[in-house]
């Protein structure tokens, strides 16, 4: 009966925390994940308890692989779903430490587990990191916010210790929390920078009439906006398909304008290399910076499964160590493509207090209305507000 309650504690914090996309308040429930994983009495439940977290908030994987692959069966989607919760789950298995040890052992054995987590190569993997809590706690803090919030998580998870440093340490940590957030300014994105969400759904065949279509809106709306003023327009990844269909001649006119005017359009696209063995999920630009369509930002890390192949067939290429910054009008933006909203680790310049801006741009229909899409919502607002950043979001659904 213990486990079963251990387990619907962890599928409620999952449920919880990723669901209220407009206040971050509900990310205050991922303090209590590894202290509930700790409570376990041995490795097994310590699995289960993970593995339940991990699979209820990831729980829209199968789906998003059985649209991207639909050829598969349902049975291949569900095994790559619970693949995936698996693996983040052995982590705390072999990090956990029974009450039988100190509490400074079992305090690390969660600390090592978060870090692992984090970092690549697990953290290329790892949706729902508790550590996205920082944006919540301590928002501009960066880096140190997220130290700090490592810190709180690990000393909770042992307070049960009911030691007097623990209890004070804790006590500090949401002092520091409060005067955080009291003294916290929310920051103004640039009036002249407009970012653009549509509705349109799945991409249009790439010979198809629709895509011609929606590439001639694309470009008039591009247009529109920079005749109201803006600067630098960003729109959603991959809007465009790829650049076997080529295109451009269409785009000419908004590149005369935005030289005209200094400013700079960006447009998701994939970019296909030389030898068409893969490509660049990327974002290309018209005008004052990339010119005629040449890339001016691409992902570090794409979707894995659905994007990155892992190099067994073609597919989008990665730049894993690659910087998340770019210099644009001025500004130093950091940018987030789809699937890097949900990692952490990716976003080293911003976290590191070295960005003005941040701006992620997605293609969120294969996940639309699902619990994946409402996941990646929250993630890109806790980063931004881990790094006291205004933050910009151009996303198709």
């Amino acid at each position: 009966m213990l486990l079963l309650a251990q387990c619907l504690g962890a599928a409620t914090i999952a449920a919880v925390a990723w669901i209220d996309t407009e206040s971050l308040l509900p990310l205050l429930s991922l303090l209590a994940l590894p202290a509930l994983i700790f409570s376990a009495r041995n490795r097994f439940n310590a699995f289960l308890i993970a593995l339940t977290y991990y699979a209820v908030g990831a729980r829209a994987v199968h789906h998003i692989i059985y649209i991207f692959f639909p050829q598969q069966s349902m049975t291949v989607s569900v095994v790559a779903w619970l693949l995936h919760a698996s693996l983040l789950a052995l982590i705390w298995t072999l990090a956990f430490q029974s009450f039988s040890h100190s509490p400074w052992r079992r305090s690390i054995g969660v600390m090592l587990a978060l870090i692992i987590l984090t970092l690549p190569p697990i953290g290329l993997f790892h949706w729902g990191t508790p550590l996205m809590a920082a944006g919540l706690l301590y928002p501009g803090w960066q880096a140190p916010g997220i130290l700090l919030t490592l810190l709180v998580i690990s000393s909770l998870a042992v307070a049960s210790y009911r030691t007097r440093f623990l209890n004070s340490m804790i006590a500090v940590s949401m002092a520091l929390a409060v005067f955080a957030n009291v003294f916290y300014l929310e920051p103004q994105t640039p009036a002249t920078w407009r970012a653009i969400s549509l509705e349109l759904g799945r991409t249009p065949k790439l010979w198809s009439d629709e895509m011609l279509q929606q590439r001639q809106w694309l470009v008039n709306k591009a247009m529109q906006e920079l005749d109201s003023g803006a600067k630098v327009v960003i729109f959603p990844e991959a809007i465009t398909g790829s650049d076997h269909r080529p295109q451009d001649e269409l785009w000419q006119a908004v590149v005369m304008k935005a030289k005209q005017l200094d400013a700079t359009v960006l447009v998701g696209e994939e970019s296909w290399d030389g030898n068409r063995s893969g490509f660049s999920n990327a974002l290309v630009g018209y005008g004052v910076l990339g010119g005629t369509g040449k890339v001016v930002v691409s992902s570090k890390v794409p979707m894995p499964v659905g994007d990155w192949k892992f190099g067994l067939e073609k597919g989008a290429n990665t730049d894993i160590f690659g910087s998340d910054l770019l210099t644009l009008h001025g500004l130093t933006v950091s940018f987030s493509m789809c699937y890097e909203d949900l990692l952490l680790w990716t976003h080293r310049g911003l976290l590191m207090g070295r960005a003005d801006l941040m701006i992620s741009s997605a293609n969120q229909w294969p996940s639309r209305g699902t619990s994946s899409e409402r996941a990646q919502d929250i993630s890109r607002k806790a980063l931004a507000r881990m790094a006291g950043v205004p933050l910009l979001i151009a996303k198709n659904h």
